[in-house]
């Protein structure tokens, strides 16, 4: 019982810091990290550099394979650079695995005490770094923790018995290192099980092959569990890597075994015949594979198709320009564009009704996701000279006009729609209909004005814009006022006062469009230059 406690401690700390280390890894990444992300998925070469180092920095290749989905949905990775980064990530799975085998594993405790005591007195950098080695500590610790509670199992009958029964059937253990992995959702915690116990005597050395298998290909079920509800691009990306290794583990059947009826003679431990078991899986499975790596992607991409959801994805940005300056800041204007008037399409639908609701719901989700793809894709852009003052202008009217839109989204997406469409529904609403019909043709007029003077890139629309608002700010104040001075109880006041509160701010943010175009239009070159300077001092930490 003592041993079950310290194995199941152990698997506890292992998985603990299978979450800390990536944690704190991305609380510690800072814009210049994010900056790096977006342009370390343009070649193979760094991508598969990049899923070796990241699964080595956060000691698992789930938690790397989980957190390159993430790249992908908000479009920071294109698929196939992000298939070819996993697939540096199962061989960083490897060196980690080999890592666990070495008996310096049980000197953790002593290193976990270091870094937890030297760490109380860092500061700066130096603090941000120890909370990093903690995190890879505390796996170490729990891997210790693994094998010293394995070693009593062997002599408990019950789990003898067990072991005989899994291990007598070749697919049954593969199936239980599968289920095993898929549940603990880590490869690597299921072999540092598999390590313990073999040191201990209770699993035969044929045994290892199929958990080596079986635990690989579970490995992929955290890539589609971290796929669940998110983009097409997401999910395929996720299908990718579970066909990816499954192919894999094909050709390793024949080799595994000739490594089983010649490994046996070798000098070496059983831990270290699992580490060199799965560094030849994930080799031979990287090498035989990653010329195919356009099919993968697309063959995953069809069978996230069947998914049946949809979603509006970037059409614009290529990562592959974001170091031509000029060329990536045209690229996001068009994408900035093109949101604008999926926002549009969206409040249209939603005041008029007439859109089909799951197209309604389909832009309600997908919109902030655009939005934060332009985000990323703005963080990225190479920072220009002052020299080109036109471009300059451009960069940051673009960046400027990023923000309002993000801050529209928001409002649209995450306080409109619930009081339109929501449990908050304006009860009120029919009362004021007639009234509601002037202001929703105001409302309109000037969103359409604020956002057609910025794609249009002409000054009279931002003009009819403000000279529009000034009578829709006069509208609003009359409506409110009334609405809060009444002497009797108007049903759904509260929430029509909301509604026009929110209106009106989505206007404001809207004009910021136009406000760009009219100042961007300026023909005076002092006014432009004070622009640019103004308007460069509040960049916006988007």
């Amino acid at each position: 019982m003592y041993g079950f406690i310290l194995l199941l401690g152990g698997v506890g700390l292992f998985l603990y810091g299978l979450n800390v280390c990536p944690e704190n890894i991305k609380k510690y990444l800072g814009r210049s990290g994010k900056v790096f992300l977006s342009q370390v998925g343009t070649r193979k070469g760094s991508s598969l550099l990049f899923g070796l180092a990241f699964s080595i920095m956060v000691q698992s290749s789930a938690a790397a394979t989980s957190f390159i989905v993430g790249l992908v949905e908000v479009g920071l990775m294109a698929s196939e650079g992000a298939l070819v980064a996993i697939m540096g990530a199962s061989v960083g799975t490897g060196l980690i695995v080999y890592f666990l085998s070495l008996d310096v594993i049980l000197y953790s405790p002593v290193a976990f005490f270091v870094i937890v005591f030297f760490g109380r007195f860092a500061k700066g950098r130096w603090k941000e770094y120890f909370k990093i080695a903690e995190g890879i500590s505390v796996v170490f610790l729990g891997m210790a923790l693994i094998k010293l509670g394995s070693q009593p199992l062997v002599y408990s009958e019950l789990v003898r018995d067990l072991m005989t029964f899994l291990t007598g059937s070749f697919l049954l253990m593969a199936l239980t290192a599968y289920l095993l992995t898929s549940i603990i959702q880590s490869s690597t915690a299921t072999l540092a099980v598999a390590m313990g116990m073999a040191g201990s005597g209770l699993l035969p050395f044929p045994s290892v092959l199929p958990i080596i298998l079986g635990a690989y290909v579970g490995s992929s079920s955290s890539a589609l569990l971290a796929a669940l509800g998110k983009k097409r691009k997401s999910q395929g990306l996720a299908w990718s890597t579970f066909l990816y290794r499954v192919f894999g583990i094909l050709p390793m059947i024949p080799l595994g075994a000739l490594y089983v009826k010649i490994g046996e003679s070798l000098p070496v431990t059983i831990d270290v015949h699992i580490a060199f078991l799965q560094i030849l899986l994930v080799l031979t499975n990287m090498i035989l594979l990653l010329p195919f790596v356009s099919f993968l992607s697309k063959m995953g991409e069809k069978l996230a198709s069947f998914s049946g959801r949809e979603s509006i994805e970037p059409l614009y940005l290529d990562w592959a320009f974001v170091d031509i300056t000029p060329l990536a800041v045209s690229l996001l204007t068009k994408e900035i564009v093109r949101a604008s008037n999926f926002l549009e399409e969206f409040l249209y639908g939603l005041f008029h009704g007439d859109i089909d609701e799951g197209r309604l719901f389909l832009l309600k989700s997908s919109l902030p996701d655009l939005v934060d793809s332009c985000i990323f894709y703005r963080s990225a852009i190479t920072w220009i000279s002052k020299e080109d003052s036109a471009l300059v202008k451009e960069f940051v009217a673009t960046s400027y006009s990023l923000n309002a839109l993000k801050n529209m989204v928001i409002l649209a997406t995450a306080r409109l729609f619930p009081l339109l469409r929501g449990e908050r529904e304006v009860v009120g609403y029919s009362l004021l209909l007639s009234e509601m019909e002037e202001i929703k043709g105001l409302f309109f007029d000037i969103f359409t004005s604020s956002l057609g003077a910025y794609a249009l890139d002409d000054p009279s629309f931002a003009k009819k814009a403000f000279k529009l608002y000034g009578e829709f700010s006069q509208i609003i104040a009359e409506r409110k006022n009334r609405l809060m001075l009444s002497h009797h109880r108007i049903e759904g006041g509260t929430e029509l006062i909301d509604l026009l509160t929110l209106l009106d701010a989505i206007l404001r943010e809207s004009l910021e469009f136009a406000r760009v175009a009219r100042r961007y239009n300026d023909k005076s070159e002092d006014d432009n230059k004070r622009f640019i300077n103004r308007q460069g001092e509040r960049e916006f930490d988007l």
